[in-house]
């Protein structure tokens, strides 16, 4: 019987996808967890050998968690149990040695299909995950692609906290101009008109 704990701030979420995987003659929810500080508190004496994550919690976040978790309890796996499908974040799940990332859009087959998986020595990453790694890798691989720099994503975080160019240049110790010339290049390289555009890039991959 394979022990499972789900961690997920969304009530009915959390609860929906236990009755699911209760379902499964092999697989047994053993906790359900509104937050990531909530499973830390117990994951000392928690019989549980998989962790479903979710990754945008209060308090802490799914990946920031599963670093913890797994310097307390090396043997736990954790697979990400997310909305987000964007390299970034894909990427930050890989860092932090998840065993699997997987959409919440998933069917319950391809949940326990990736939970069988995982706990059988492999990573299970699902098709949309690994498409949208190899659309990022490619993208890095054209000479037209250029990454933000690290002052660009300050900028754009800025940004999306509805700060003006004034407010920016304040916050980050620099000119005005300055911050209006980051904008303007930030503008050109994604592509976009205006700041709504920015905040929808900034959300699309995982910036903010």
């Amino acid at each position: 019987m394979i022990k499972v704990a789900i961690v997920d701030d969304h009530q009915l979420f959390r609860q929906g996808l236990a009755v699911i995987l209760s379902a499964k003659e092999n697989i047994q929810v053993v906790g359900k967890y509104e937050s990531a500080i909530a499973l830390l508190n117990q994951i000392d004496d928690l019989d549980v050998d998989l962790v479903l994550m979710d990754i945008d919690m209060p308090e802490m976040d799914g990946i920031t968690a599963t670093v913890e978790v797994l310097a307390i309890r090396p043997n736990v796996k954790v697979v990400i149990l997310s909305m987000h499908l964007n390299s970034i974040k894909i990427q930050e799940a890989i860092s932090a040695k998840v065993s699997g990332y997987l959409l919440k859009t998933s069917s319950d087959v391809e949940v326990a299909n990736a939970i069988e998986t995982v706990m059988n020595g492999k990573d299970y990453f699902s098709q949309e995950a690994q498409q949208e790694l190899i659309e990022s890798y490619r993208k890095k691989e054209d000479p037209n692609y250029s990454e933000l720099t690290k002052r660009e994503i300050d900028i754009l975080r800025l940004v999306c906290q509805e700060l003006n160019s004034q407010e920016i240049a304040d916050k980050l110790f620099i000119s005005k101009h300055t911050a209006e010339t980051h904008r303007r290049n930030l503008l050109s390289k994604i592509d976009c008109k205006n700041s709504v555009g920015l905040v929808k890039f900034a959300m699309d991959n995982g910036y903010i």
